[in-house]
């Protein structure tokens, strides 16, 4: 999901962070103005310093620049007792129309954070995080407005029968997991495994969690290569910085594209190795848009555009599209991330859904 860069990339990314944060703040006059007239925006992410949320912060602001409204970042750290400390600090000043978009962290907080935040009538979107057993329309319906992701069962799939063409179709893979409490870490394990099912040539040899880090990637393929040596043919990893990890290692024994690598979420050094044949595919996934989409439809439901109650469960969890990544596509892809569209309130408004993949199936947010 959350991709580690190369020092350079970081600091343009910290940098970049920094900008947008720095823009979200208000002063306190303007921040009572904003409560006054209400719709306030409100974005919960678990880290600044990462591409993946420097974008999804971008499409949020997008967002607020076409209303007029600065929102409000609040930064988890990956600790989800964290962000309900911080929403709690910022409810208590009273809440006008309020709207909050926010990966809760982890599976264990939804509930808390979509109950706290219906108790100050805030009405919010989650992303990534939702356990299957809770939905939107079962549980504080009139407020939790809907919950959106990617499909990390196809970015899985997509990513296995990368290597199953590549490799005519028979060798030996190894797969690196991100972190294993977290859906699209099980999901894309999931793709993989229906991968293997329709590319039976292909051998699973080993899967070892990376916890979403390149570091960890690194040392688990230098293992894998001391291991199994010149008899190993892909590496499926869960992201793109768990791919660069890999890629690393393979680059210290002069293996790198020899043994293949796959990774997800089309960072833009996921992109770039694609590019110049360091990464075999990796998967699109637009942070811009889903910062747009979801903060969009918080922000309807607490002004009264769209009543969350009377939306199809299709409407309330749902995928956004994605796509594969390979070279002969990379080109189109890289130009989106230097030319990211600017979204605006009004044109999301018109349909809300047009880039919906469709609804969440049952069962996909099961860790099996």
């Amino acid at each position: 999901m959350k991709s580690h860069l190369k020092f350079g990339a970081v600091a343009r990314w910290l940098v970049t962070s920094a900008a947008i944060c720095a823009s979200f703040a208000l002063p306190a006059t303007d921040a009572n103005a904003d409560e006054a007239k209400g719709g306030k925006l409100i974005i919960g992410i678990d880290e600044t310093a990462s591409e993946y949320w420097s974008e999804y912060m971008q499409g949020v602001k997008d967002i607020g620049d076409s209303l007029g409204k600065d929102p409000t970042v609040l930064t988890s750290n990956y600790q989800g007792d964290q962000l309900l400390a911080q929403l709690g600090a910022t409810y208590a000043a009273g809440c006008n129309q309020c709207a909050l978009a926010t990966d809760p962290s982890s599976n264990a907080f939804v509930k808390a954070v979509v109950n706290r935040s219906a108790k100050s009538k805030v009405h919010v979107v989650t992303i990534w995080n939702r356990p299957e057993d809770i939905h939107p329309w079962d549980t504080d319906s009139k407020y939790w407005v809907a919950h959106t992701s990617f499909d990390g069962v196809m970015s899985g799939y997509y990513q296995v029968m990368a290597l199953c063409k590549a490799l005519n179709g028979k060798g030996k893979i190894a797969a690196i997991e991100g972190v294993p409490s977290t859906p699209p870490a099980y999901q894309r394990i999931a793709g993989l495994k229906k991968g293997l099912a329709e590319c039976p040539g292909l051998e699973l040899v080993d899967t070892q969690v990376g916890d979403w880090q390149e570091t960890k990637a690194q040392n688990i393929t230098r293992t894998w290569l001391a291991r199994y040596g010149d008899q190993l043919q892909g590496i499926f990893a869960s992201n793109d910085a768990m791919g660069r990890g890999a890629i690393a290692a393979l680059k210290e024994k002069g293996l790198n594209g020899k043994v293949l690598v796959t990774g997800s979420d089309g960072s833009n050094i996921g992109l770039e190795m694609v590019k110049n044949g360091d990464m075999l595919a990796t998967v699109w996934n637009d942070p811009v848009l889903q910062g747009a989409v979801s903060m969009s439809l918080a922000y309807a439901a607490a002004v009264g555009d769209i009543d969350p109650e009377k939306l199809t469960h299709a409407q309330r969890d749902f995928y956004l599209k994605q796509d594969v990544v390979t070279k002969d596509n990379v080109d189109k892809y890289l130009d989106l991330k230097k030319n990211a569209p600017k979204y605006t309130y009004d044109e999301i408004k018109k349909d809300f859904w047009k880039d919906s993949a469709g609804q969440i199936p049952e069962g996909a947010n099961e860790n099996k």
